[in-house]
């Protein structure tokens, strides 16, 4: 357990053993306010545990110098219910499982995942929100400096009532006030704490101890979830990691052949994302809506452990597959697809199986989904919202990466402007002139060549990224761009605007990108004044 906490904390020099450090200081408050020996042990073990969720949460958001955008705060604000899935598939540790749900929530219910507020977040999580809070102020962070013990006093006393419950402050207070009389140096102790001297806690019993006797017959799942953490946090191309994950858990327990599957977009059936194994070829296919196993897996949420695979007849895959054991992958009531294993012998799995593979599933779906939510704000960065076409800054970078490649291959460029477009929106409404610039959009996507680019630069502004093209073959498919758009329609029939354009190269690489398409700005102006 210890590896799972220091997994995260070592991922940033300037949060290493912070958790370590928030056990201490929770338990001390706890003990202050006179919990029981079972309070006591959720606060310590629920303190080391209480950031696990950011195992999913990309290096470079956590290790980030500067604050973190909205599509960045969507992805860490999920960390507390990441954690709290992964600790629910480990038995031992599902009591702790509301205190790191429930930390990042707030006395006036201003806080996430959920809004919980005043007597509704567990006295536990309380204690540990201050604990974090009081630890992250006091110590040095990539983005800040440490304040001083009596200004994250006063801060916690400014926020009693609003962000933290006002005794659990009021027992802070008095537990940093007489540390200071007694000369103790309590907070120097503290922030000298490594994981490795966490089980010194000061309290009745080793409750590292009593966790490690509960925990003995799971100490498999907890070192396959402390390898998935360990290996997959960089990693943020969805592919890639699902076919990490897929290696990770087959390697872990020993399995020769598995799968990943994740729901397609728009509800078209299921992705296979990663196979090892005979069922290796589906890999990047859509099985339909129905298909399989699986499907009914994702449907119902059930695992499914088919023992002969030849007499099930939902069964979909390799012919010489007899035995497969599939669990859905699940975030609380939302399901993004299945973890599964296979064999050509009957009977090739038992209940263990299930138990491993269900609990190392909660982490893979953590993981996948952070990686969707990465993927999706990468996509919206990069793509016009309107037309969903590549945008200024997609196109300039390939424009760029273009011209630094080695070699003598032309490149051309042709910037494009919608003629009329602000006479047609007075006439029809913006929501023509909208309707005008996807379907311009749609013709010179389908009338270019594979591996050119077309992307939408500015409001009545398009541009084409020919490379390879010399000017003169750039210029002739222009006009045929140009043609298709003027005998193009939209769908109440109405004609579409006609186009100006011009069309520069940068054939001896000696134009920058931004001299390129001015180039080529003119050559459209030109056009414009004929």
């Amino acid at each position: 357990m210890k590896a799972l906490a220091a997994a995260v904390d070592a991922r940033d020099p300037y949060t290493r053993s912070h958790s370590a450090r928030v056990a201490v200081l929770a338990r001390t408050v706890a003990e202050e306010m006179r919990l029981g020996p079972d309070e006591l042990r959720r606060v310590q073990l629920g303190a080391l545990l209480h950031d696990i969720g950011k195992i999913g949460i990309p290096d470079a958001i956590l290790n980030k110098p500067g604050p973190l955008t909205d599509d960045e705060w969507v992805l860490m604000r999920t960390h507390p219910a990441v954690g709290a899935s992964i600790l629910g598939a480990v038995e031992p540790l599902r009591d702790l499982v509301p205190i790191v749900r429930t930390h990042h929530e707030r006395y006036d219910g201003k806080g996430y995942p959920d809004g919980l507020n005043a007597a509704q977040i567990p006295i536990e999580s309380q204690i540990v929100a201050a604990a974090d809070a009081f630890e992250v102020i006091v110590s040095r962070r990539a983005y800040k400096q440490a304040q001083t013990v009596e200004w994250a006093c006063a801060e916690m006393e400014r926020c009693k009532g609003t962000q933290f419950d006002p005794s659990v402050v009021d027992a802070f207070i008095r537990v940093i006030e007489r540390d200071r009389q007694q000369g103790q140096g309590y907070l120097r102790r503290v922030a000298g704490i490594e994981h490795e001297e966490i089980e010194n806690i000061p309290g009745p019993g080793s409750a590292l101890e009593q966790f490690a006797v509960s925990a003995h017959a799971h100490g498999r799942q907890l070192a396959i979830l402390q390898r998935l953490a360990s290996e997959i946090s960089a990693v943020l191309d969805i592919d890639e990691l699902a076919g990490r994950l897929l290696r990770i858990v087959c390697e872990a327990m020993g399995y020769e052949n598995g799968f990943l599957l994740t729901l397609a977009d728009r509800g078209q059936g299921l992705l296979v994302r990663a196979a090892v194994g005979p069922s290796e070829p589906y890999t990047g296919q859509i099985l339909p809506p129905g298909t399989g196993i699986s499907w009914w897996v994702v449907e119902h949420g059930v695992p499914q452990h088919v023992v002969d695979a030849k007499k099930d007849p939902r069964y979909y895959g390799p012919p010489d597959i007899n035995c497969v054991l599939v669990v859905p992958l699940q975030l609380g009531d939302e399901r993004v697809g299945v973890l599964g294993i296979e064999s050509p012998r009957t009977q090739a799995f038992g209940r263990e199986d299930e138990e491993l593979l269900t609990a190392v599933s909660h982490q893979v779906a953590a993981a996948l989904r952070v990686a969707k939510l990465h993927q999706a704000a990468k996509h919206a960065a990069a793509t016009d919202p309107l037309t969903a076409l590549p945008n200024r800054r997609t196109f300039f970078d390939r424009l760029r990466a273009e011209l630094a490649k080695d070699g003598d291959a032309p490149v051309s460029v042709a910037v494009l402007d919608v003629n009329g477009l602000k006479q047609r929106n007075d006439e029809f409404g913006h929501a023509a002139g909208d309707e005008a610039l996807v379907r311009i959009g749609q013709l010179l996507t389908a009338g270019v060549r594979d591996g050119d680019l077309v992307a939408r630069i500015g409001g009545d502004e398009f541009a084409v990224l020919f490379p390879g093209a010399p000017l003169l073959v750039a210029e002739r498919a222009m006009r045929r761009l140009a043609e298709s758009i003027a005998d193009g329609r939209v769908a109440d029939g109405k004609g579409l605007p006609t186009i100006a354009w011009g069309v520069a190269d940068a054939a001896t690489r000696t134009f920058t990108v931004d001299e390129l398409v001015d180039a080529a700005d003119r050559a459209m102006y030109r056009q414009k004044q004929k």
